[in-house]
């Protein structure tokens, strides 16, 4: 591949991707240059968009690499996967990687609330840490459990101040970990 677009349903994601993917892909790519990050207004706009953009990006002259990276939410995960895929293959003959969020962006930093703290260093993490509902982060409602705890949380500027943070190596997040493992061996 000679390029990489990644198709992502919102701000946020595009906000978090621009600085953990610098720590995350290997030095041949650069954003910007032959890695895009494209996001969308949520998830029906990614949806309807994937089958144009697989099928420009199948006529390009060098090959292209799509990794889409959508929310889980009240979805099946196996099925949205699956429907993704088809919209994929249907459409286009490009190397793809599709990584579903469990449940929701937001469960990334969940799983990592020492990457809050040090974006938010007046938030208490020794008080969440330990406590049960946290401790899968993947199965709790992050967003709501993200304002109930840090008040100041904004989407789009807190996936930047704490993507910053975030650690490759140490995220209580499966959904976190499954997507750094796909990109780092899907962008080789």
């Amino acid at each position: 591949m000679k390029r990489l677009e990644i198709l992502v349903e919102e701000k946020s994601m595009e906000s978090l991707l621009r600085v953990l993917l610098p720590k995350v892909l290997p030095s041949k790519w650069q954003l910007d240059v032959n890695c895009f990050v494209r996001s969308f207004e949520g998830k029906s706009d990614l949806q309807k968009s994937i089958p144009k953009q697989v099928r420009a990006f199948s006529h390009f002259p060098e090959p292209i690499g799509v990794i889409i990276l959508h929310d889980q939410d009240s979805a099946d995960c196996k099925k949205l996967k699956q429907k993704l895929k088809k919209m994929v293959v249907q459409n286009g003959d490009c190397n793809h990687l599709i990584r579903i969020v469990c449940k929701e962006l937001e469960s990334w930093y969940i799983g990592d609330f020492a990457a809050v703290k040090q974006a938010y260093p007046t938030f208490k993490s020794e008080q969440f840490i330990k406590k049960a509902k946290y401790r899968n982060p993947d199965l709790c409602n992050a967003s709501f459990e993200l304002r109930q705890i840090l008040p100041e949380f904004q989407k789009v500027t807190s996936a930047n101040k704490i993507g910053h943070f975030l650690d490759l190596n140490n995220n209580k997040s499966e959904s976190f970990n499954q997507f750094v493992s796909g990109i780092m061996n899907f962008a080789k």
